[in-house]
């Protein structure tokens, strides 16, 4: 039973070897800080076509927004308030509106994914990428996906406040069930996040994964994006009381700090999933 341990945790330590060799080797910090600059450049757009698409559905742009904090309440942890004033203050100011807006929001959200398809083509180290049109219908086709990926999530948000706001009313029930709320919110949290990187990994890149590797890098995405947060709450925790005297300045930069950090566990899961790729292609050479 040791041998079988110490075998385990041997397989493992190569395994995490390979990842961060891999990831150093195609210049990962940098992929990461690219990324990052083109998620900063083009999340309003993306965010206010989002808006927009709740406000059709929802029918008032404030209850759009406060959906959409939703949303931003999973991924920007501790720094969504920054995020949020910035697009309140681009909803009230919007000057392009119908068609013509919709489709300059449309076009610059589609270049976030085109910078993602960049990235882990050089993680998956792609010989000869896509064509330029069938890879601005590949942008596309992920936004869209994204998109309704985004608002699913909202609805079930929403569904799932409402069910909560019903158990509260009553007190044995929420003694009862009152736990269970927070496993199945970080439950709904880490397969949202799964669903959206297996998104991303599968159509973005110009050569796919083969599905098991597909799954690996999906799953593995998403457990370190969850590590994530809350590595970063304790980092914002133990900064917070140094850089309050900035202000909203401070509040910006760590809503810096965690998109660069989000896209380097975007990278490390790609990373992840190309090394369990090579690694059963070569166990399948032996056989």
């Amino acid at each position: 039973m040791a041998g079988r341990y110490a075998a385990v945790l041997h397989t493992c330590g190569r395994a995490l070897t390979k990842i961060f060799v891999k990831f150093s080797e195609d210049d990962g910090p940098l992929l990461a800080s690219g990324l990052a600059f083109a998620i900063l450049l083009f999340c309003i757009p993306f965010s206010l076509l989002l808006v927009m698409a709740l406000e059709v559905a929802l029918g008032d742009p404030h209850r759009a927004l406060v959906a959409l904090q939703a949303i931003l309440t999973e991924f920007l942890p501790l720094s969504r308030e920054a995020f949020t004033k910035n697009l309140e203050t681009a909803i009230e100011n919007r000057g392009l509106v119908g068609v013509l807006g919709f489709s300059m929001f449309f076009l610059m959200s589609s270049l976030i994914f085109g910078s993602v398809r960049a990235a882990l083509n050089t993680v998956f180290q792609v010989p000869r990428p896509s064509s330029f049109l069938k890879a601005t219908a590949t942008d596309v086709l992920v936004m869209l996906l994204a998109s309704g990926l985004l608002l699913l999530m909202v609805a079930l948000t929403s569904l799932f406040t409402l069910a909560r706001g019903a158990v509260e009313r009553g007190p044995h029930l929420e003694a009862l069930i009152g736990p269970g709320w927070v496993f199945a919110s970080d439950v709904l949290g880490f397969l949202f996040t799964f669903a959206l990187l297996y998104l991303v990994y599968r159509f973005c890149p110009s050569q796919c994964l083969q599905r098991p590797a597909l799954f690996v890098a999906a799953f593995a995405g998403a457990a370190l994006f969850e590590l994530s947060k809350w590595a970063y709450a304790w980092y914002v925790e133990l900064s917070q009381k140094n850089i309050v005297v900035y202000g909203a300045v401070g509040d910006l930069f760590f809503f810096f700090v965690w998109i660069y950090y989000a896209c380097a566990v975007v990278i490390l899961g790609a990373e992840t999933g190309w090394v369990v790729q090579q690694t059963l292609q070569a166990s399948e050479e032996d056989f």
